[in-house]
């Protein structure tokens, strides 16, 4: 690969070498945006992975940054433990091998996670210490609502209602929607809590194995409709809406809460609705 080739390693270039392995290049450069890096520190760790050591310059010319910023990002690197710099004039950084790098970003994150965790009880007892102001009325008590980026906020959430749950927790989705809860524990949550569930599954051509565990007098479904409705109902009291569901990628998904008695009411009666109109699976 010449050098023209190396400069546009990011490039939209089709004559760059590199360019057939673009939507490579961006899976991977997103995915480390998600263990915490930024757009330009993943631009750096995957160009130092596939052409080697390589000094702050080179970086510089390579990706079209400046000097002054790539010194910032491979120091950023190195603190993080992903880059070694090697003892030679010019100083050569080198990245580490990829599954090292998600290693210790993983490890990392538990750790901050454990420092958290252990601070729970000090900051609740520091905040409960301090008095409070707060005078009640009736805009106090207004209808609240809550927008809910990612898959992890979301099932979060859920796992709140379902543990403020008495009655029941109703489920409107696709397969896929289903796929996605079940996989992130929440019907076990919903097993172990003191209420029941009901589900209608909309649309719904193939019975899935994991249906077949749950209670079967619990779930309707529905042969045609839209893959994009999905919602979540607790009791009649809150419900949350996903806005974007199983359809897009988990980082894209986002979902809307609100305590509206109006919105749970109305929501409430398109699920009894679907639910007289399916079928047992």
């Amino acid at each position: 690969m010449n050098t023209t080739q190396e400069l546009t390693l990011f490039d939209n270039e089709s004559e760059v070498e590199l360019f057939k392995h673009k939507i490579t290049l961006e899976k991977i450069k997103n995915e480390l945006i998600n263990f915490g890096l930024t757009s330009n520190q993943s631009k750096v760790f995957i160009y130092l992975g596939k052409y080697g050591s390589k000094t702050a310059s080179e970086i510089a010319k390579a990706l079209q940054l400046p000097r002054t910023e790539t010194y910032h990002l491979v120091n950023s690197l190195q603190n993080m433990g992903l880059v070694t710099a090697e003892l030679s004039h010019p100083t050569k950084y080198t990245s580490l091998e990829m599954k090292k790098a998600i290693a210790t970003l993983v490890k990392q994150e538990q750790q901050r996670i454990e420092y958290l965790a252990g601070k729970e009880e000090s900051l609740s007892q520091m905040w409960n210490e301090l008095p409070f102001f707060v005078v009640e009325t009736d805009e106090s008590k207004s209808e609240k609502m809550q927008l809910l980026h990612g898959l992890a906020a979301i099932t979060n959430k859920i796992k709140e209602m379902v543990g403020s749950s008495t009655e029941n927790i109703r489920v409107f989705g696709s397969m896929a929607d289903v796929l996605r809860l079940y996989h992130s524990d929440v019907f076990d949550w919903i097993d172990n809590a003191p209420t029941e569930l009901k589900m209608v599954i909309s649309p719904m051509t193939k019975k899935p194995e994991f249906v077949s565990d749950l209670d079967q007098d619990k779930i309707r479904s529905l042969v045609s409709g839209s893959d994009k409705k999905c919602f979540v109902i607790n009791d009649s009291k809150e419900i949350l809406i996903f806005m974007r569901n199983a359809n897009h990628p988990t980082r894209q998904t986002f979902a809307w809460w609100s305590d509206s008695e109006t919105l749970v009411e109305m929501m409430s009666m398109l699920f009894d609705l679907s639910w007289e109109k399916g079928e047992m699976v």
